[in-house]
């Protein structure tokens, strides 16, 4: 969680700053850097499991502050996390 709020995780924006991948593009739509907010908010490739958080915590609550730091979504949102897959060769399953 705490990489995700500072950005300092395993999604291509940060492994491209810090040198270690040519380009930031999101690997799974390849439409746009690939960002903390473009993974939890924007990218096709995870709409369905987008859907599925949005339907568990709200469309109201669909916003980085509240996904981040709201108790009430953290489940949701490491559920969002393992549906997606994206973390699952660095961490495994959450």
């Amino acid at each position: 969680l705490v990489h995700l709020r500072t950005g300092h995780c395993y999604l291509y924006t940060h492994l491209h700053r810090i040198g270690k991948i040519n380009l930031p593009d999101c690997p799974a739509c390849k439409r746009e850097p690939e960002t903390v907010h473009h993974y939890l908010l924007q990218c096709p490739a995870h709409r369905g499991a987008r859907a599925r958080l949005r339907a568990e915590i709200g469309a109201k609550n669909m916003f980085m502050e509240k996904l981040l730091n709201d108790r009430d979504s953290l489940k949701p949102l490491f559920q969002f996390i393992n549906n997606t897959g994206r973390f699952r060769n660095t961490f495994g399953g959450i």
